[in-house]
């Protein structure tokens, strides 16, 4: 999932809409799954400069992206990946129902 579900716009309503069911919908599956160790968690990324994104992006307009994120940095396709492994490992089994925000820091909620 995204992480523009958190910011609020006034456009993309249904996008938004369906988005947020993933919520709801990871929530419920983490409070039925939990007691018989399913664990179920939601990650929403923030812009990741992809190899096709740095080829149909501007740098003007990854500067613009870069300014509104509390990372010195955009997101690279390495940084969801390392939150999906951490939840994948031993390290992350008491973490059940969450959705996580893997954007640099763009959306606080």
């Amino acid at each position: 999932m995204s992480s523009a579900v958190w910011m609020g716009e006034s456009e993309h309503v249904a996008y938004q809409a369906a988005k947020s069911g993933l919520i709801g919908l990871t929530r419920h599956t983490a409070t039925v799954g939990g007691k018989h160790g399913v664990r179920t968690n939601l990650l929403s990324p923030g812009v990741i400069l992809t190899g096709a994104a740095l080829k149909t992006t501007t740098a003007e307009f990854r500067e613009q992206i870069l300014a509104s994120v509390r990372s010195p940095r955009l997101g690279r396709p390495e940084d969801p990946a390392a939150m999906a492994a951490f939840l994948f490992s031993d390290d992350a089994a008491y973490v059940n129902g969450q959705s996580l925000l893997v954007d640099g820091g763009a959306n606080f909620a």
